[in-house]
């Protein structure tokens, strides 16, 4: 008896042991995966596949909380069973001091106590095969539980992993055209910087495939000088959503453009009609909802007829 009551108490911290563990292991699961929840934008495309995958491994992760959770009812069952099963022993302990005491009082038979010794030896049989089956299932939750924190371990790499890379990124609204030129040639095709003298004034640019424009769109030019007033007469004003507010812009040019997945480069000409003057100029181009860049340039006076 003593040899299973050390069993019982061997077992029984056994058991407080794996509850802490388990304890211990769903705060560490618990803090583990808290997720960095500053994040920025890159390019459409890269960000939509990325989000993609932190989707999919964020809900990876919940199955992975709803399999640790159940592995802990699993184990609160278990040590509710061999809570159980203690009483049992216990009851049965008292039962046999009980059947020593009686035979001490009333003289029972060497047979009578056979019979009870050969009861209670079939009971203690049944309890520690009881026992042994739990013990092997205390096992496999253990195993189980081992791969669902290593599981749990890479699923919160990954997700460390992509937060990293999307910190990396460009934020969208930073991203404007690049490449700008601005030609200005007179009647003879030749280029001059001469106010008067323009006859033909183009300004170019690149779009980049980053900007995640996809579609066709209406890409707008606007000429203002340096106080943001118009340089020639618009064929429209226009009102464009951007990300921080609505702007009202003269549209100078308007060009329809067939945006994919590679950069383009977009050119406009314009045919002043009327002199200019000379001073600061700004090209600005748009979408309805998109800022692409801009670009400054300077036409100077002439002298005499020069």
């Amino acid at each position: 008896m003593e040899h299973d009551e050390q069993n019982i108490n061997w077992t029984t911290w056994l058991l407080g042991s794996l509850a802490l563990a388990l304890l211990a292991g769903g705060i560490y699961f618990w803090n583990g995966n808290k997720i960095l929840t500053r994040q920025t934008e890159r390019s459409e495309r890269r960000a939509d596949s990325l989000l993609s995958v932190r989707l999919q491994q964020e809900t990876d992760m919940r199955q992975v909380e709803s399999q640790l959770a159940t592995a802990k009812e699993d184990n609160t069952e278990l040590v509710d069973r061999v809570t159980v099963i203690n009483r049992q022993l216990s009851q049965t302990d008292v039962r046999l001091r009980e059947l020593r005491r009686d035979k001490a009082r009333r003289g029972l038979t060497i047979g009578e106590l056979n019979r009870n010794l050969t009861y209670l030896t079939t009971q203690r049989d049944s309890l520690g095969n009881q026992m042994t089956a739990m013990r092997d299932k205390i096992g496999w939750l253990t195993d189980s539980n081992t791969v669902y924190r290593e599981r749990n371990g890479q699923l919160g790499g990954e997700v460390t992993r992509l937060n990293s890379t999307l910190l990396t990124m460009v934020h969208r609204a930073t991203l404007t055209g690049d490449g700008f030129r601005v030609e200005a040639v007179k009647a003879n095709q030749k280029e001059t910087a001469k106010a008067k003298k323009v006859e033909t004034l183009t300004v170019s640019f690149n779009v980049p495939a980053d900007l995640g424009l996809t579609g066709e769109q209406e890409v707008l030019l606007s000429l203002t000088d340096a106080a943001r007033n118009p340089v020639l007469t618009p064929l429209r004003t226009e009102t464009v959503n951007l990300s921080t507010l609505n702007e009202q812009i003269p549209v100078h040019a308007v060009q329809t453009v067939a945006f994919g997945s590679a950069q383009q480069r977009i050119t406009f000409r314009l045919t002043p009609g009327t002199p200019l003057k000379p001073g600061l100029y700004r090209a600005a181009v748009y979408t309805k909802n998109h800022y692409l860049g801009a670009v400054e340039f300077r036409f100077r006076d002439s002298f005499w007829f020069f």
